[in-house]
């Protein structure tokens, strides 16, 4: 059985901001996009992200924000 290393793409919209969960990405950047705000996270292993959060959840860069996962559609690249 050979094995494989795989990537796989999450677009920001399938990042949705929960207060209540356990993973965190900390704010770095964010812009003002009319109803939403985009975000720039860094998350506890050094990467980064970006999603979008309605406008209504303004955090500040520096404040960590709870996120989770809501994939619907799974794209995978061969790594």
């Amino acid at each position: 059985m050979s094995v494989k290393k795989l990537k796989f793409l999450l677009r920001r919209d399938d990042i949705i901001h929960d207060d209540d969960s356990l993973l965190q990405g900390v704010v770095r950047k964010k812009a003002f996009r009319g109803a939403e705000f985009m975000y720039s996270l860094a998350l506890p292993n050094g990467e980064h992200i970006t999603c979008m959060v309605p406008s209504h959840h303004d955090h500040p860069v520096g404040e960590p924000i709870g996120i989770r996962m809501e994939v619907d559609h799974v794209v995978v690249f061969d790594h």
